[in-house]
């Protein structure tokens, strides 16, 4: 498919994907090995039938002899899964199926196989609800993808402690289930225990860094804020699922797991500066979520940047007010942020991270097939929710 093609390709697509800038600048870019394998499916339906998996699965779970035993709980583990569960984007989910789609051969995609991605691609989701509800719990959150949070939910409050870890076990129920017999069953709950420790570590720093009692800014460094973002996002919703999708490859190769480390990771991190922007400057209409990051007092990328930029008095401005639950200290945050240039400095670090991230996707090896990366950028690129 030479450039020409591919442009007119995009246009078509526009309505589905998106992002027409981010392909189009793309598709120049890119030399046509890397843009050969982009025939990209439809995101959009792909997202509706990604849905349509789900009462199935659910159902397998709660008339799972485990929970049928206790038919009053098995509709409580429901009520739970389908609160936390409802609306968002479903990234992680669908970049499962896509990364399954796009990285194995075409003659080796079936709808068994697809109906296997669309499973681990749900059980992920479960993982991502199991560690918003508590992250949620952590920050003293109030709402949700426009929803109260679980445990903010009356009849819920502090048992959505429990409730998470019935998400969680929930999981492990649903791969037993439905990969108990492949041959991959061990390394897939292998990689799903390892993406729940590494994201525990991340969720544990974060922590740790927005309940810094004696406000000692010096420890709010870019490598600091890289190791939570590589431990807290990076792992679980982009290694996770492109590892899911080469795991599911027939005869693969486990040594591109680690081709593909650097570039998840690097995705994560514009990923999450991406949330950290949004907590600051984003419309909840829009995001679902009323921001929380300066009230908090998290390490963010915001944050760590106001600081590298301060003088002394603003710097004690930030001092003063960061981490402050008050109206008008949220504000003065806001405004030193304006003050400082951050939103300029987040536009030129989004598009330098994302020109970097197509650099070393173009440098895979020719047994990768990149177009699942290309894909997963266009979807967060400059995404404002």
């Amino acid at each position: 498919m030479n450039s020409n093609k591919i442009l007119r390709f995009v246009g078509k697509t526009r309505k589905i994907y998106g992002n027409y800038e981010a392909l189009t600048r793309t598709a120049q870019r890119i030399p046509s090995r890397s843009m050969a394998n982009v025939s990209l499916p439809e995101i959009a339906k792909e997202k509706e039938t990604f849905q349509d998996a789900w009462p199935c699965i659910i159902d397998s779970l709660v008339t799972n002899p485990k929970f049928a035993q206790l038919p009053e709980l098995a509709s409580w583990v429901k009520k739970v899964l389908e609160y936390n569960l409802k609306g968002g984007k479903k990234i992680r989910g669908v970049t499962t199926v896509l990364a399954h789609e796009l990285l194995e051969k075409p003659e080796n995609v079936t709808d068994e196989t697809m109906r296997l991605a669309r499973i681990a691609g749900w059980c992920l989701e479960m993982l991502q609800s199991y560690m918003t509800m508590n992250d949620d719990i952590m920050d003293g959150s109030s709402t949700r993808r426009g929803m109260p949070c679980w445990y903010r939910i009356p009849d819920v409050g502090l048992g959505a402690i429990n409730d998470a870890i019935l998400v969680n076990c929930s999981i492990f129920e649903v791969l037993k289930m439905h990969f108990g017999n492949t041959i991959y069953y061990p390394e897939i709950v292998e990689i799903f225990n390892e993406a729940l420790l590494y994201t525990s570590m991340g969720q544990r720093l974060d922590f740790m860094m927005a309940h810094n009692s004696m406000k000692d800014y010096s420890l709010f460094t870019i490598e600091r804020y890289d190791s939570i973002v590589k431990y807290k996002t990076s792992y679980y919703t982009f290694k996770l699922p492109i590892s899911l999708g080469l795991m599911l490859r027939k005869n693969g190769n486990k040594a591109h797991h680690k081709d593909i480390e650097n570039i998840c990771f690097g995705i994560g991190k514009l990923f999450q500066m991406q949330d950290d922007y949004i907590d600051c400057f984003g419309d909840e209409s829009v995001t679902g979520k009323a921001g929380t990051d300066i009230q908090e007092g998290k390490c963010s990328w915001l944050a760590v940047h106001a600081l590298q930029r301060c003088n002394n008095e603003q710097r004690a401005i930030f001092i003063q007010n960061y981490g402050a639950k008050e109206p008008e200290k949220v504000e003065r945050i806001k405004q030193l942020y304006q003050q400082l240039q951050i939103p300029e400095v987040y536009r030129k670090e989004e598009n330098d991270i994302y020109n970097s991230i197509l650099e070393e996707i173009h440098a895979l090896p020719s047994e990768i097939p990149p177009a699942i990366f290309y894909k997963v950028l266009d979807v967060i690129y400059k995404r404002t929710f």
